[in-house]
């Protein structure tokens, strides 16, 4: 799993997310966080507009230059000088694009941590579905995994939301025995020798809509090793709660 990217001097970290760099450290605001790193999974590549809209945005209809606005913070955040990025360049007409060999990914050769962030499940997942390769994520895994799926936890305040917390809870179980071939578990089975994952939510809400953030955390050592936003609006919470999931099934297939 990448830890971290290089872009220039500024190392990267998108499971934090922030930016560190000669002494400096810049945190992001989520948006620019998750554009930045699909720019970075995608380097050497134009990614358009469109592309980032979905990724970042969830497909949520917004302004003509929103993307342009969440660029030109990034473009701060790195020092570009204006009118001459050197990072992040703008492809007229079609996206943009991150120069080739800024973004090297970088393993943390030390600790050997396997997290990924929301960003890195979402832009993957974005790429896919742009390539038609959404089934393939749910392909048998390389090795046992057996999932613990926990109900989810209404965090919004809105007692007329709890029915969509446990819907949510129903697909959130469903997409994991996809995930997992079946081996989805309660948190008191008896242990066989297999690598075990914790799956939890939390219905929120984000920008007047609701969201759920959701982690899957190793049993034994209780690291983080993915975690994922599904944004709504509450009718497309389901679909898209399933998509994200879906990048808990690309982590352990790496």
């Amino acid at each position: 799993m990448v830890d971290y990217y290089q872009i220039g001097r500024w190392r990267f970290d998108p499971a934090e997310p922030i930016l560190r760099g000669g002494g400096d450290e810049r945190r992001l605001e989520d948006r620019a966080a998750r554009l930045l790193e699909l720019l970075c999974l995608r380097r050497g590549e134009v990614v358009s507009k469109h592309e980032l809209v979905d990724a970042v945005w969830h497909g949520r209809s917004v302004s003509a230059n929103s993307v342009a606005v969440v660029v030109g913070n990034l473009r701060r955040a790195l020092d570009e000088a204006p009118g001459t990025p050197q990072h992040i360049v703008t492809i007229n007409k079609r996206g943009y694009r991150l120069t080739n060999g800024d973004a090297r990914p970088k393993r943390n050769s030390t600790a050997h941590r396997r997290r990924s962030s929301s960003l890195t499940a979402l832009a993957t997942i974005a790429a896919a579905a742009v390539l038609g390769l959404g089934a393939l994520m749910f392909r048998p895994l390389p090795r046992p995994v057996e999932l613990v799926v926990e109900p989810v936890r209404n965090e919004t305040g809105a007692a007329r939301l709890e029915p969509l917390a446990k819907s949510l809870s129903t697909v959130m179980t469903d997409a994991a025995v996809r995930i997992g071939g079946g081996r989805v578990i309660p948190r008191t089975a008896a242990r066989n020798g297999n690598q075990r994952l914790v799956v939890g939510s939390r219905l929120i809400i984000w920008n007047g809509a609701p969201e759920l953030a959701m982690s899957a955390t190793d049993f034994d050592s209780g690291r983080v090793v993915w975690s994922g936003f599904a944004a709504g609006p509450t009718e497309a919470l389901a679909r898209n709660t399933t998509a994200k999931l879906a990048g808990l099934g690309l982590v352990l297939r790496h």
